[in-house]
């Protein structure tokens, strides 16, 4: 099982929280409104992450494979 293509959606969601930390897109620093904050970005993380290790865990679909399979259905 390839987990990184498995649940390729979720992941790109933790990684984009990360890039937003890493480039400083944080409302602490710009200021602009709808820009999260430190602690909401923390937030978003520690659930995300939840989230995916309960998928992992008892082996349910990502995103991905949800959509694939929708997609076959049509």
């Amino acid at each position: 099982m390839n987990i990184s293509k498995r649940y390729c959606i979720e992941l790109s969601k933790i990684n984009n929280h990360l890039a937003d930390l890493e480039r400083g897109h944080i409302y602490e620093l710009t200021r602009t409104p709808g820009t999260p904050s430190c602690a909401t970005l923390a937030q978003h993380l520690k659930e995300d992450i939840a989230s995916l290790l309960d998928l992992i865990e008892n082996d349910k679909p990502g995103v991905a494979e949800k959509v694939a399979e929708s997609s076959r259905k049509m």
